[in-house]
């Protein structure tokens, strides 16, 4: 039985549907986590998640209206569906796209924007991203743009619109795999730099985790499917396509409850009494290297940290660039290992 587009639309809205319930989940925890916060969240944390909630909302509820008018509206009529789902100028089709573009644009900005933030604000590590990111706007644009002008009929994999799909989705690609790259980079120096104050040891999967989650490695390897189900012009595409919007706000919704956690680096914040940035992560780990020199010194606090006052740490804190900061830890670890410490 032979995938055809109007099934595959079906399909897809029901995928939708059962990812958009999950999504829900994960959402609420993510709220929760954020209200619960001592400090104030982040804007950009709260920001994204809202935006996301309310496009991903609106996304399912055009893709459910499309079905039911496709299935329901001229039932008299042979193939509608078919008829429907060929007509790409419809306002339905217009505002999916645009909600789909606007969804994919905001979670572009805000793994962007954890790339910069994890390395230090380094404009020049995040200027070609960002160059990416403009590109995908105009390229989100024009898609938009291009699907008023196409005739009933087109073929929607050889026409101008599928150049820009393709381009769009290209370009999303480049800019995602490149900042997953530098988070899991980040992420693996942090981790190659602590472990030796870690308590206990941790096995390669409870180290991946974090890494896979905090980069969004998932979503571009759902891109590499979604561009791959186009190029070869399966009717699967709208599958995936119309689950993509649920599916994203899972995969970052999830970064920023560990985020809201402190479990992530980046953040700059204190929630529930642990430091979640990377840079308080260093100067925890500095700090605890200068703890009285007694190997059975094995403090016991929440989440295995380390406890250092805020009067000893800028006491003892030279402030300096993140890499000497790991150069000093790398040279001081081997005197005293009597700190503990958690990888997050």
């Amino acid at each position: 039985m032979a995938l055809t587009i109007s099934k595959a639309e079906l399909i897809g809205v029901f995928v939708e549907s059962l990812a958009y319930g999950v999504y829900l989940m994960v959402f609420n925890q993510c709220m929760f986590v954020l209200r619960k916060r001592r400090s104030r969240p982040s804007d950009y944390l709260v920001g994204t998640a809202v935006s996301l909630f309310i496009l991903i909302t609106a996304h399912l509820v055009i893709d459910i209206l499309r079905n039911i008018q496709a299935f329901t509206a001229d039932e008299a009529e042979p193939n509608y569906p078919t008829t429907y789902y060929g007509t790409f100028d419809t306002w339905q089709n217009i505002l999916k796209s645009t909600l789909y573009v606007a969804v994919t644009l905001v979670s572009d900005a805000f793994i962007l924007y954890r790339s910069f933030i994890l390395w230090g604000r380094n404009y020049l590590i995040a200027a070609f991203p960002f160059l990416l990111f403009i590109a995908d706007i105009a390229i989100g644009v024009f898609w938009v743009y291009t699907l008023s002008l196409v005739v009933p009929g087109e073929n929607v994999f050889a026409d101008a619109l599928s150049v820009r799909v393709k381009t769009f989705y290209s370009i999303t690609l480049a800019m995602n795999v490149i900042c997953t790259l530098l988070i899991a980079f980040k992420i693996l120096k942090i981790q190659k730099v602590v472990a030796p104050f870690a308590k206990g040891s941790e096995d390669q999967i409870s180290r991946l985790v974090p890494i896979i989650v905090e980069s969004g490695a998932a979503y571009s390897a759902l891109l590499v499917i979604m561009i791959g189900t186009y190029t070869s012009k399966s009717p699967a595409m709208f599958i995936i396509l119309n689950s993509m919007s649920p599916i994203i706000g899972i995969v970052f919704s999830s970064v920023i409850v560990r985020v809201g956690l402190g479990l992530s680096h980046g953040d700059s914040h204190r929630a529930n009494g642990t430091l979640s940035s990377s840079r308080n992560i260093q100067w925890v780990t500095h700090a605890s290297s200068r703890l009285p020199n007694s190997e059975n010194y094995s403090p016991s606090f929440p989440y295995g940290g380390v406890q250092v006052s805020l009067q000893q740490t800028i006491h003892t804190h030279t402030d300096g660039s993140p890499d000497d900061i790991e150069n000093d830890i790398s040279s001081s670890h081997t005197k005293n290992k009597s700190g503990s410490f958690r990888v997050l």
